[in-house]
């Protein structure tokens, strides 16, 4: 590491001293922490519901002695399992709530956000060795403030637990490259077999680690870095087996179908993706102010080619990554992979505009930090949608036996811990539901009203759904066919519930 960072004349800029590093990098990561503790108890219905409520369910049932192996969720057909990535995440979430006997959902913003301060460690320690503190403490400040990594490093899935993971690994290959000793290879390996299992498209940092990070590049080291996956493919091998004989849900079949029909660039094509791109990558990841200030210190003529073939490799190869993944974009936490590379950007960037304008980086630094608080406020409000919830899952605990089947939305089922029937309120959405029943003939199913009698005929016994917003006339339609339909049991300003039996008079429950 050097002692200064060469300005644009020949003016060469001191470090700051080690011990003011030290503290500044602590408060980032503390501060890292505690803001994404913010409002740690609210429930898990804020930006990706559909990710984080399954992975609530199987931890819960984790918690109750389902097993590692059989990550169950509360949706019939059972059994139905959960077999995207092995419950790593779940399993430390409960590991937290049994230690602590704090809420499970608490307990799963806890683990994303200490995640996310692990990684920022290793992004640190990686930019640190290449391009000293100042650039690194810049990068991890940035890093720490990206809405993207705000929403999911305190969401209950394991995104922030892989990248978290990866960096921390990559970090801890670094030192031992750089003499520090064989067990931070081995710190390291351990850490990227966490990552590659919390979310298996992580493994494609093991491109830049064995591209920049290895000195030399030996086939040793290699077959070694891949060894890493070796848990990830044998839970795969597992699923498989699973999804074959368990006679259960079709939902883990359907979605390895879905996997293999996304994976190529020709969603790149569609106006759709376009529109994720612009959205998500250009506006709500990283800021237009920081993805801009990202790119521009990738590109610039760096004092250091080992540090920017790191982060253009990372950067060149998610992209290339997501690219091959166009038909997932939709999903907005795939964007996390690439937070690293801009952050780099942004600590070198700003740098060097710092040496050069300082009261210019400045204002430039405020606009991102205003920019990225406005654009990750959302996380820390409830949705209008779900404003209720928590009134509703009581008095459906209150209506509904344990043993009963339950027709609702996943986020209501979890909150009322009730298990049941997944609610869909569009005609494509409630077919697919109905599909994954073995032998359904789901194609007469037309809507969710179809969908409802459907999960009758299986054994439900309730349905229930939260008040809609008055401008959703869809759904306040099914609920209009649900009263005239099914004996409703409550009827008030935040839940509607019904009983599946034809009701021998019209009227309204309390």
């Amino acid at each position: 590491m050097s002692s200064g960072v060469q300005s644009s004349g020949d003016e060469v800029l001191a470090e700051p001293p080690r011990w003011k590093v030290r503290l500044t990098l602590l408060a980032t990561l503390l501060g890292i922490v505690v803001l994404r503790l913010l409002c740690a108890h609210q429930p898990i219905v804020e930006n990706y519901v559909g990710r984080q409520v399954p992975t609530a369910m199987v931890a819960r049932n984790l918690d109750r002695g389902s097993g590692f192996l059989r990550p169950l969720l509360d949706t019939a057909p059972f059994p139905n399992f959960f077999l995207v990535e092995p419950p790593l995440y779940e399993l430390a979430v409960v590991a937290l709530h049994r230690i602590a006997g704090w809420r499970l959902e608490a307990c799963g913003r806890i683990v994303s956000a200490l995640a996310t301060a692990l990684g920022a460690w290793g992004l640190f320690g990686l930019i640190r060795r290449r391009e000293g503190e100042r650039v690194a403490l810049a990068a991890v400040i940035a890093f720490s403030l990206f809405p993207v990594t705000i929403r999911y490093g305190r969401a209950f899935q394991p995104d922030a637990l892989m990248l978290g993971a990866v960096l921390a690994g990559l970090n801890c290959w670094d030192r031992a490259e750089h003499g520090r000793g064989r067990w931070w290879l081995v710190a390291g390996w351990l850490f990227l077999v966490l990552g590659f299992a919390a979310k298996v498209t992580a493994a494609l940092v093991l491109i830049p680690l064995s591209v920049a990070i290895m000195r030399p590049r030996t086939t040793a080291k290699l077959l070694f870095a891949v060894t890493a996956l070796g848990l990830v493919l044998l839970w795969y091998a597992w699923a498989n087996h699973l999804i074959e004989s368990s006679g259960g849900s079709r939902a883990s079949a359907e979605n390895r179908a879905i996997w293999m029909t996304v994976l190529g660039v020709s969603a790149l094509g569609s106006p759709e993706t376009l529109t994720y791109l612009w959205r998500f990558l250009a506006v709500r990841a990283f800021t237009p102010p920081g993805l801009a200030l990202g790119i521009w210190g990738l590109c610039h003529r760096q004092r250091s080619q080992e540090s920017l073939d790191l982060w253009r490799v990372w950067g060149l190869t998610a992209a290339v990554t997501m690219a091959l993944l166009a038909g997932k974009l939709h999903h907005e936490y795939y964007w996390l992979i690439l937070a690293p590379a801009v952050a780099a950007g942004i600590g070198r960037g700003w740098t060097i505009l710092a040496e050069w304008r300082r009261g210019l980086a400045w204002g430039i630094g405020l606009v991102f930090l205003f920019s990225s608080a406005f654009l990750s406020r959302s996380t820390w409000q409830t949705p209008p949608e779900w404003e209720h919830l928590e009134t509703a899952a009581r008095l459906v605990q209150d209506v509904v036996p344990t043993g009963a089947w339950l027709v609702a939305s996943e986020p209501l089922l979890y909150q009322a811990d009730r298990r049941g029937c997944r609610l869909e309120f569009t005609p494509r959405a409630a077919a697919r539901a109905a599909a994954e029943w073995p032998q359904t003939g789901a194609g007469r199913i037309q809507g969710p009203l179809d969908l409802i009698d459907f999960y009758r005929t299986k054994g439900a016994r309730f349905v229930a759904d939260v008040v809609p917003d008055p401008a959703d006339e869809h759904r306040k339609a099914l609920h209009e066919a649900i009263r005239r339909r099914y004996k409703v049991r409550v009827d008030c300003a935040s839940v509607l519930i019904a009983e599946l039996s034809p009701s021998e008079i019209s009227g309204h429950g309390q």
